[in-house]
Parts: structure tokens; C-alpha cells; sequence
């Protein structure tokens, strides 16, 4: 299955684990949710910011995982994010 099989909700419920896993520090061996097949390439960015993407199946995901600083500005670098999923 490819991504544009699923509506928003049902990507974010898939990648809740490894949502979970990549803001508890553990960017590596992760598994896409969508094929199954592909291991994620994460990309760590700046206050929390998070890109993941699937060689495999073309799942894109950018967001912010959390921001324990009470100043937080935000992340200039990435413009306007319009949807998480690319």
C-alpha cells in the first residue's frame, strides 16, 4: 500500500509508535508502518523538529515531536508547514 491510500488520521495512528520511539530519542532501526518494508530515514532538526521519510513507499512525515523550553520561538528554517505528511 502507498500513502495516498490512507487520510491523515489514519497515517498519524499508523506512526504513532514510531512517533513515540524517534521523540524518545531512538531515531534508528525504525520501521515504516505504511509498507512495512522500508527502514525510515529520520532527520533531526532544530527545538524538536522531526522529518521522516520511506525510500520504500515514498512516506513523508515533518512536525514537531515537543519543546520542553518554555521560550519557545518558532522554527524559522522550515516556513509555513502546511500539512506533516510532504
Amino acid at each position: 500500500m502507498r500513502p495516498s491510500d490512507f487520510d491523515q488520521e489514519e497515517l498519524l495512528l499508523m506512526l504513532q509508535d514510531v512517533l513515540t520511539s524517534a521523540a524518545s530519542g531512538r531515531t534508528e532501526n525504525l520501521r515504516c508502518p505504511v509498507c512495512e518494508r522500508g527502514d525510515l530515514a529520520v532527520e533531526e532538526g532544530d527545538q524538536g523538529w522531526i522529518k521522516l521519510q520511506c525510500p520504500q513507499c515514498g512516506l513523508q512525515f515533518e512536525g514537531l515531536l515537543g519543546n520542553s523550553d518554555d521560550d519557545y520561538v518558532a522554527y524559522a528554517g522550515r516556513g509555513k508547514v502546511q500539512s506533516p505528511f510532504g
